[in-house]
């Protein structure tokens, strides 16, 4: 049996009326741990990506601050979304245990508990760092092909909203602190300001390869301010 672990209010589901299933489809949520989670996941966006060897190392953001996001297709059925800047402070304080998945499922690629993935906030959002992908895994080797073709260029969290607000119609809501689950990199988004990137793996020079979108490309694409794209194109190395 999935416990339900959704933190939307009871008008917000009923407005909803959709089952698990659903929700799952939707990019709305996902199952996590035996438990039915938030999951919130971007659309297509800039990638830039690099190797060497046998490994890769992988960056980007599972989450951005202060930039509205239509959930379940917005209002009036859905509502608005943004994540308050400090809303994982409790989660990285506490250290929870998340791992770094391919679309919420499967085994891990990392972990921050052994600390193959680690985890931190910036002015920009939830910054996620796999130093080393190991591409002796099977599927850290699809993950590459996919990023490398850009058929896979997003990333997404599993989350419980520990604590919100919503306006009086619940069609806007501000994400305030969260129980974080797992980071994945995934196929189909629902939010369009988070970006993933294979970053240069030691001894790779950033100078003298290809960089990645500018911000102007990236403020362009997501609608994000032009002070946050270049705070994320500088923390992605571009």
């Amino acid at each position: 049996m999935i416990r339900d672990r959704l933190t939307l209010p009871a008008e917000v589901r009923a407005r909803l009326d959709l089952t698990e299933g659903d929700l799952i489809a939707a990019g709305i949520a996902c199952r996590s741990r035996g438990a039915l989670v938030e999951a919130r996941r971007s659309p297509e966006q800039p990638v830039e990506l690099r190797s060497d060897g046998d490994t890769v190392g992988l960056g980007g953001y599972a989450a951005v601050f202060d930039v509205g996001y239509d959930v379940a297709g917005g209002p009036p059925w859905g509502w608005t979304e943004t994540i308050a800047p400090g809303a994982f402070t409790k989660a990285l304080r506490e250290a929870d245990d998340v791992r770094f998945l391919i679309n919420h499922d499967g085994l891990p690629l990392a972990r921050t508990k052994p600390g193959t993935l680690t985890l931190a906030q910036d002015d920009v959002g939830l910054r996620v760092d796999v130093p080393e992908l190991d591409l002796v895994n099977p599927d850290a080797v699809k993950l590459r092909s996919t990023l490398e073709r850009g058929d896979v260029d997003q990333m997404s969290h599993a989350f419980i909203a520990l604590r919100q607000e919503w306006n009086d119609d619940y069609t806007e809501r501000r994400i305030l602190e969260v129980r974080l689950f797992d980071v994945s990199a995934v196929t189909y988004p629902a939010n369009d300001v988070t970006v993933i990137a294979l970053r240069a793996a030691a001894g790779i020079d950033p100078d003298t390869d290809a960089g990645g979108p500018e911000p102007e490309q990236i403020a362009e694409r997501t609608g994000m301010p032009l002070s946050l794209a270049a705070a994320q194109a500088a923390a992605l190395g571009v």
